[in-house]
């Protein structure tokens, strides 16, 4: 009876570690640590602050089936100089942490029209705790690196494209030998359409592909196909330096 249970205890452990394998990549490839873009091409305003909400489905192909589940981004920005800003972001449901700075590479004339291009690299952080079947806890760290491509359509408005790479490095806490190194290219393509001098709506949806990846020590049935992905609706408040007061002379 010992010897017959052997392969179901093995099995259940596998099952496991793919499942919080899965909780990772669905944070890191469904939403590349988030993918979504959630703004325009060029940094904010100097000397202004914006505050991002953004609800997200996301998705990601694992052992030849799709999982899809939601997610919830919170963040900020700061403008520090006309041509670069800085954010910071939370994810949820599963806590993650990013940095990343805006900086623009290119600026149209008019900003009713023409073309606008920035880079965005950024940086983040997620712990996951150990589970019943493995009590070491993972470290997760991702680069990424995303070229802002955007077009004005008069209004405030823009189309925004943005490939990107990232970089996602696991390691475990203890010396089991769990670890991976995901490379993943990925394009987002959003619309910034503002409805008020500080509130603008930033629908979105990202696609990204796994270019190269070692997966060690979390069950050797688990393998990534498809094409991963990220619908996003953002909620932008603020970014935009206030007009300054005209001064008009009273009349005689």
């Amino acid at each position: 009876m010992r010897s017959s249970s052997l392969p179901a205890q093995r099995a259940t452990a596998v099952s496991r570690r793919t499942g919080r394998l899965l909780a990772v990549l669905l944070s890191l490839l469904g939403s590349g640590c988030s993918i979504a873009t959630l703004g325009t091409a060029l940094p904010i305003d100097q000397g202004t602050s914006q505050v991002i909400v953004a609800p997200s489905v996301v998705r990601v192909a694992l052992s030849g089936k799709p999982y899809t589940g939601p997610q919830v981004e919170l963040g900020g920005r700061y403008g520090i100089s006309k041509n670069v800003d800085i954010g910071a972001r939370i994810w949820l449901p599963l806590p993650g942490y990013a940095l990343d700075t805006r900086i623009a590479l290119r600026r149209s004339e008019d900003r009713e029209r023409g073309f606008d291009m920035g880079l965005q690299p950024g940086v983040s952080y997620i712990y996951v705790p150990g589970g019943e079947a493995d009590s070491s806890p993972l470290h997760i760290a991702s680069a990424t690196l995303p070229l802002l491509l955007g077009w004005n359509l008069g209004g405030g408005k823009q189309l925004v494209v943005a490939p990107k790479l990232i970089d996602v490095l696991s390691a475990s806490s203890s010396a089991d030998g769990k670890a991976a190194n995901l490379l993943t290219v990925a394009t987002t393509v959003g619309f910034i359409w503002p409805l008020t001098a500080n509130f603008a709506l930033a629908p979105e949806i990202g696609l990204g592909k796994l270019l190269l990846g070692t997966v060690q020590g979390f069950g050797s049935d688990l393998w990534m196909s498809g094409v991963s992905g990220q619908v996003s609706l953002g909620f932008l408040f603020g970014g935009h330096a206030q007009p300054l007061p005209r001064c008009v002379p009273d009349a005689p």
